[in-house]
C-alpha cells in the first residue's frame, strides 16, 4: 500500500526493469528506454514506456479498516489496474533496422515475463503486483494510437496489479469499556 507517488513509483520500478536488462546490450544508453507518452515532440529515446489507462480492480476490493495506533482507523486502499504500452520511437534519430527493433521488443517481452512479480509489499505478501501481456486484438491496439491521433506502431501491450492507492482518510472511534447484558428467560 503507498501514497498517491504509487502510479509513478510503478511505472519507474517498470522503467528500471527495462534499463537494468536492455542496457547495454541493445540500447546503449540507459537514457534511451523513457517514459514517454507517443505523442511526444522529444525525440531522444528509443523505447517509450506510455501509461494509457488506470482502472479499479473491484474484485480485489477490501473493506475492512486498518487499524492505526490510538483510537484511529484508516480507510482501505484501492486497488488499481495500471495499463502500459511499450513502444518503439519511429521519431527517435538513434533509430536502428528492423531487425533490431524486433530484437529490443523480444527482449523487452522476456524482462517482463522473467519479472512477472514486479514487487511484494512488506505488509501482505498477497498483494505482490505483477505484470500480465494483455491479449489485446488488433483493432484494441489500434484504438489507442487512432485516439493519440497517430498511425499504429507496433507495441508491447501489459497491466500491472494490484496496485494499491492509500486512502488518506481516518476516522476516529470510541473503545468499548463495558458492556451490560439481561440474560433473564421469559416465561410463557
Amino acid at each position: 500500500m503507498a501514497d498517491f507517488s504509487i502510479i509513478s513509483d510503478v511505472s519507474n520500478e517498470v522503467l528500471k526493469l527495462l534499463r537494468e536488462n536492455i542496457c547495454p546490450e541493445l540500447i546503449q544508453s540507459p537514457e534511451s528506454i523513457a517514459l514517454a507518452a507517443p505523442t511526444d515532440k522529444n525525440a531522444d529515446f528509443q523505447l517509450g514506456l506510455y501509461l494509457y489507462d488506470i482502472q479499479e480492480l473491484r474484485e480485489y476490493q477490501n473493506l475492512d479498516m486498518i487499524r492505526l495506533r490510538g483510537n484511529q482507523a484508516q480507510y482501505p486502499p484501492k486497488p488499481l489496474n495500471l495499463f502500459f504500452a511499450l513502444y518503439m520511437n519511429t521519431k527517435s534519430q538513434m533509430m536502428s533496422n528492423v531487425e533490431n527493433e524486433q530484437r529490443i521488443l523480444g527482449r523487452a517481452m522476456q524482462v517482463l515475463m522473467d519479472h512477472a512479480i514486479l514487487y511484494e509489499t512488506a505488509e501482505n505478501d498477497e498483494t505482490s503486483a505483477s505484470i500480465t501481456l494483455l491479449p489485446m486484438s488488433y483493432e484494441e491496439k489500434t484504438k489507442i494510437w487512432s485516439v493519440l491521433s497517430i498511425p499504429y506502431q507496433l507495441g508491447i501491450y501489459f497491466s500491472v496489479a494490484p496496485v494499491l492507492l492509500s486512502s488518506r482518510r481516518i476516522r476516529s472511534f470510541k473503545r468499548v469499556v463495558a458492556a451490560e447484558f439481561d440474560v433473564s428467560q421469559r416465561q410463557r
